[in-house]
């Protein structure tokens, strides 16, 4: 970007996202919290997703953190028997974390919560404008990815002076 008002425009349309981010997230996390917290909420439902079980480091992977920043949530779930550790059967250093069936059904009650609040959340917004708003969305990932792959760091921390 090269001209002011095209910088202007992206800085105000990043804020704009951020602050929708912001609301939505924070009634979600409200719609969830009835359940469970909003990270236990991330395992439990990356966990549904896959009936075989993941280890912790596939878990850290899939939700963008540390394996070492989800234990203390994997014990509480695992205390609250909502998840089940088992040693991996190839790696015996490793477990294996699966759903029990009391984690099933508290993350398809929450599910239930957390998409009915996004319905309503989204409700004066028209199919048309959510495809475009997706459509869109994809797009803004598709170039941020792509320019942040390709311009090397000290071009991306120069060009931010």
């Amino acid at each position: 970007m090269k001209r002011s008002a095209d910088r202007v425009l992206a800085v105000s349309t990043w804020l704009r996202l951020l602050h929708a981010y912001g609301v939505v997230e924070r009634e979600l996390r409200r719609a969830v919290g009835v359940h469970c917290t909003f990270p236990q909420f991330d395992v439990l439902n990356q966990l549904d997703r896959e009936p075989g079980g993941l280890t912790f480091v596939e878990l850290s992977r899939r939700l963008l953190v540390t394996a070492g920043n989800l234990t203390g949530i994997v014990d509480r779930l695992h205390d609250s028997r909502l998840v089940r550790r088992a040693v991996h059967p190839a790696d015996r250093r490793a477990f294996r974390l699966t759903l029990t069936p009391k984690g099933r059904r508290l993350v398809r009650r929450a599910q239930q919560r957390h998409h009915r609040a996004l319905a309503a959340l989204l409700g004066d917004v028209t199919n048309r404008d959510l495809r475009a708003l997706r459509g869109l969305l994809d797009r803004l990932r598709s170039s941020a990815t792509a320019r942040s792959r390709t311009t090397p760091r000290a071009a991306r921390l120069e060009s931010r002076r």
